[in-house]
């Protein structure tokens, strides 16, 4: 009797060793998917940081690029994207063309992210103002707890965590300021998951 088959992933932040640089390290990632892929891994995954000069992995989808010319079979995902810093169209279609280059290889996976919403908690309590009802920034300061919520394809979407203790963070404050655009307002990640499955769908409508 043989046992069941277990499918091994593995999660990389494409790691910058002490000593070298992030050509090497991008050097040793390919290096590991392919031996990955040889040993019959199912799947590697990237995972999205920013101003970390340790981490070289600050765009998932660019990384998957340069590492599914050299492998064949083996999947390649992003663990995730963090949907702060990005649009459900700039999403869609940059994993669109990956998808289109290694069909049935791409997986997308989407995070939340401090970004460009925690941005702008901090700037309405410099001012003084009071977060809007309704949104997690409310629940947060009033200390009640949010709820998951589903997407239109019955995704359940966990709430989202309290930031308080980091609120006076100045590496989380800079990271804020460095990757939003000016004005921008990042939609709720529920709204955002839906959007993206809209745009796959070709169903998306501007309101």
């Amino acid at each position: 009797m043989t046992g069941a088959r277990v499918p091994l992933n593995i999660l990389d932040l494409v790691p910058v060793s002490s000593g070298s640089d992030a050509a090497r390290a991008i050097a040793n990632t390919v290096e590991l998917v392919q031996r990955a892929e040889a040993v019959g891994y199912d799947r590697y995954w990237f995972a999205e940081h920013h101003l970390n000069p340790g981490v070289a992995c600050t765009s998932p989808a660019v990384l998957i690029a340069l590492v599914a010319g050299s492998t064949s079979t083996i999947r390649l995902g992003s663990g995730g994207v963090q949907s702060g810093h990005r649009t459900a169209l700039s999403i869609v279609e940059e994993f669109g063309l990956l998808d289109a280059a290694h069909p049935g290889r791409i997986d997308l996976g989407i995070g939340r992210s401090g970004g460009r919403s925690f941005l702008a908690e901090r700037l309405a309590a410099a001012r003084g103002e009071r977060p809007l009802a309704g949104t997690a920034a409310a629940d947060r300061s009033s200390g009640r707890k949010s709820e998951p919520t589903h997407t239109a394809n019955g995704l359940l979407i966990p709430a989202p965590p309290s930031l308080r203790e980091r609120a006076e963070s100045p590496l989380l404050g800079l990271t804020a300021e460095m990757l939003q655009q000016p004005k921008a307002e990042t939609p709720a990640y529920s709204e955002l998951l839906g959007d993206v499955l809209s745009l796959l769908r070709g169903t998306y409508r501007l309101d």
